[in-house]
């Protein structure tokens, strides 16, 4: 299943989503908006420069003026916060930014993507990668992570599960040991199954697959493609 990292925020954005270098960035707006019409002025009237920027710093400006432009600010940011809510609620749009486990979606997704463990033998081919990234993994074997691994699963993926897959898995939250039900093991280990955070995070996977339709429609074939091809 080819997946590509979810993208972070450009530079310049996550600059002036920040409460504070935003204020800055618009009081530097501002400034340079005055330079320019104080610039604009000295072309059009005979005056210096400086007496340009003077008489707009001084410009008097009426109270009702002030109160007029303060009303308008405030209705302009209300009508732009209310947008960005509607936008939030779009069913269109998903936040890979909420919290899943120790991670943001966002983070957790591309840590999988780019953690890769060998595979065992029985999924690999000559004209196949011998290494299959964690997230991929994940989604493949998550009804039998949902029953619980054992140590005794038979064939290698059943080792592959036990000692590879659901430990690393474990590092970042996705599965958990728990105590065994199975009454014929004599040894009672622990099986390894999904946690918590890892039901949430395949739920996550879900929805963001549905609300990125070019995503959903290309990594549904290729997993359907991929997991034939796995039982052949």
């Amino acid at each position: 299943m080819d997946k590509t990292k979810i993208k972070y925020k450009g530079i310049i954005q996550r600059l002036w989503t920040d409460p504070v270098l935003s204020q800055i960035f618009s009081v530097a707006i501002l400034a340079l908006l005055t330079i320019l019409y104080s610039f604009f002025r000295t072309v059009f009237k005979d005056i210096s420069f400086k007496q340009s920027l003077l008489d707009t710093l001084y410009y008097p400006l009426e109270l009702y003026k002030v109160f007029i432009l303060l009303v308008i600010v405030v209705v302009a940011y209300f009508i732009y916060y209310k947008w960005r809510q509607k936008r939030k609620n779009h069913i269109g749009r998903f936040d890979v930014e909420q919290k899943v486990g120790e991670f943001s979606f966002r983070e957790l997704y591309n840590a999988l993507l780019t953690h890769k463990v060998n595979l065992p033998i029985s999924l690999t081919s000559p004209q196949t990668d011998p290494k299959g990234d964690l997230l991929t993994l994940f989604m493949l074997f998550q009804r039998q992570l949902n029953v619980g691994i054992e140590w005794n699963h038979g064939g290698d993926q059943g080792i592959f599960m036990y000692h590879i897959l659901g430990p690393t898995l474990m590092t970042y939250g996705l599965t958990e040991k728990a105590r065994t039900k199975n009454k014929a093991d004599s040894l009672k280990l622990d099986i390894i199954q999904t946690s918590p955070t890892g039901y949430k995070f395949y739920a996550m996977l879900e929805r963001w697959r549905v609300y990125n339709d070019v995503i959903m429609k290309d990594d549904v074939t290729k997993t359907q493609t991929q997991t034939h091809n796995l039982g052949q």
